[in-house]
C-alpha cells in the first residue's frame, strides 16, 4: 500500500488500525477478541447475490400474482385426464374381451380349481380363511355378497381390480390372467361348503 492510501483508510472513521501482517485495514468491529478486516465481497459473487434476488422477486409475481402457473396446471389437468381415459377404455375392453360363458365353462375344470387353491391358500386365506369362511374378509362360502351378485364374472372383477377402500387389494397387477381364472373357478367353489367358523352374513343374498 501506498502512504497516502495508509494515510486515507486510518483516516476513515470505521478504520481501528492496520493489521501488521497483512497491512491491511482493520475495522472498528471486535467481537470477544475476533477482529474483521475490510475486505470488500468479490464483485461476482455480489452479481450473483443481486441476481438471485432479481429471479425470487419475478419468480414470485409469475407464479403467485400474474397467474402464470396456472399454465402448468391446467397442463396436468388434462395429462390427469388423458390418463383416466386411457386407463377407462382399457378396463371396459378388458371387460368386453372377458367371455362371461367362456369362464362359466372354465371355472368348472377340476385342474384349474385345484390351481386356484393353491393362489387362495397364499394370497387370500388371511383375510377369508382357509375355508372360504371369513375373518377380516366376508365369508365366501355362504350365498350374500358385499361386492357384485356372486357371478364368476363378477368375482373376476373384485379379485382383478380390488375393492381399496374396504381393504381388498387389486390383485390383477400380481396374478396372471390364467392364474385370475384359476382363483375365480376355486372362489366359486367354495359357495355353500360347511365352514368351520362361518363368518355372520353380509351384503345381499343372492339365491
Amino acid at each position: 500500500m501506498t502512504k497516502n492510501f495508509e494515510e486515507e483508510q486510518l483516516a476513515r472513521s470505521d478504520i481501528k488500525r492496520l493489521d501488521p501482517i497483512l497491512n491491511e485495514p482493520v475495522l472498528d468491529h471486535n467481537y470477544d477478541g475476533i477482529e474483521e478486516l475490510d475486505n470488500p465481497l468479490p464483485g461476482w459473487w455480489l452479481a450473483t447475490f443481486y441476481m438471485t434476488i432479481a429471479f425470487g422477486a419475478v419468480y414470485f409475481y409469475y407464479h403467485n400474482i400474474s397467474g402464470g402457473s396456472q399454465r402448468a396446471q391446467v397442463a396436468y389437468q388434462q395429462e390427469v385426464a388423458a390418463y383416466e381415459l386411457a386407463r377407462f377404455t382399457k378396463e371396459q375392453s378388458e371387460i368386453q374381451a372377458l367371455d362371461p360363458d367362456k369362464l362359466n365353462a372354465q371355472i368348472k375344470d377340476a385342474s384349474l380349481i385345484q390351481s386356484g387353491a393353491k393362489h387362495f391358500a397364499e394370497r387370500c386365506s388371511s383375510c377369508h380363511a382357509a375355508d372360504g369362511g371369513g375373518g377380516i374378509g366376508p365369508n365366501l362360502t355362504d350365498a350374500f355378497w358385499l361386492n357384485g351378485d356372486g357371478t364368476p364374472l363378477a368375482i373376476h372383477g373384485v379379485i382383478d381390480k380390488g375393492i381399496p377402500e374396504k381393504g381388498m387389494p387389486p390383485w390383477g397387477s400380481i396374478l396372471s390372467d390364467q392364474e385370475l381364472v384359476e382363483t375365480v373357478a376355486f372362489v366359486t367353489s367354495l359357495q355353500g361348503t360347511p365352514a368351520a367358523n362361518p363368518k355372520a352374513a353380509q351384503g345381499k343374498e343372492v339365491k
